[in-house]
């Protein structure tokens, strides 16, 4: 009886915070798709403010008493650290150095300091990256969410339920015109790939956040890294884009199994 309660109540604290984080997301959001002139200073404001909406909500429920994150070990640092950068960065530099295969330029690190130039410098740029997407959402996704999901489901299941509403949360921004995910069209094959990566990366999240105890600093880290490294990919080329797929469902399949591997039973005792 003392756990059916308990499992009611972190139902009711999932339910709490997707409630709360997609109103807040999409009501903004709406108020820029009526806004129209995306080049209005309120725009940026307004459109800033919603991305943060998974982080500060998560912040605003831990303030009030209903608290759903997992703290990461900082003695794990040595174990997460090159994992986060490996699952951040691997599939968009294999899939880069394999373009020339597909007929397609190769891996160029010089495209990063265009990248940069473009944003006004190294600073601003990573900046920019580190606020828009890993800041302004990993203290709610992976920080808040996924441990109250992993009282109730396995290693295993945990990303396939998480990565769906993470990609979902998305869904407004295809509508709005100046986002990346707008210039890929939400009924396409491109929008099919940005929904079904967003999966995939969700099983690598979850290895270096709580089977290797990085947390939500691991989860910012790949999230920064993984958006930083799509410049390295030419998509516009469909052999290569394909290849970008089959390397991030490679490295969630290894992840998967990494985190997995052992016996779930630990996963209350690891999940605070």
């Amino acid at each position: 009886m003392i756990r059916e309660g308990l499992s009611d109540r972190k139902a009711v604290g999932m339910l709490r915070f997707l409630a709360c984080t997609f109103g807040f997301s999409w009501g903004l959001w709406g108020v820029c798709l009526l806004a129209g002139d995306t080049s209005e200073p309120l725009f940026t404001v307004l459109f800033t403010i919603a991305a943060c909406g998974p982080s500060l909500v998560a912040g605003l429920l831990a303030l009030t008493g209903r608290p759903g994150t997992r703290q990461a070990r900082l003695a794990a640092t040595p174990r997460w650290l090159p994992a986060a950068l490996l699952v951040g960065l691997a599939p968009a530099v294999g899939a880069a150095a394999l373009a020339p295969l597909a007929g397609s330029s190769g891996l160029d690190l010089g495209l990063f300091a265009g990248a940069a130039a473009e944003t006004g410098g190294w600073l601003p740029y990573v900046g920019l990256a580190l606020i828009t997407g890993p800041l302004a959402e990993e203290f709610g996704w992976r920080g808040y969410l996924q441990p109250l999901l992993r009282r109730r489901l396995s290693a295993g299941v945990t990303p396939f339920v998480l990565g769906p509403i993470w990609g979902l949360w998305h869904v407004p921004l295809f509508l709005l015109v100046g986002t990346r995910q707008h210039d890929m069209g939400l009924f396409t094959v491109e929008g099919l790939g940005f929904f079904t990566i967003v999966v995939l990366q969700s099983v690598g999240m979850l290895y270096v956040t709580e089977r290797l105890r990085g947390g939500v600093p691991a989860a910012v880290l790949v999230h920064l890294t993984f958006n930083m490294s799509i410049v390295l990919v030419p998509l516009d080329s469909l052999p290569v884009a394909l290849i970008y797929l089959g390397l991030n469902a490679l490295m969630a399949l290894v992840a998967g199994h990494l985190t997995t591997r052992s016996p779930d039973k630990a996963r209350l005792r690891d999940v605070s």
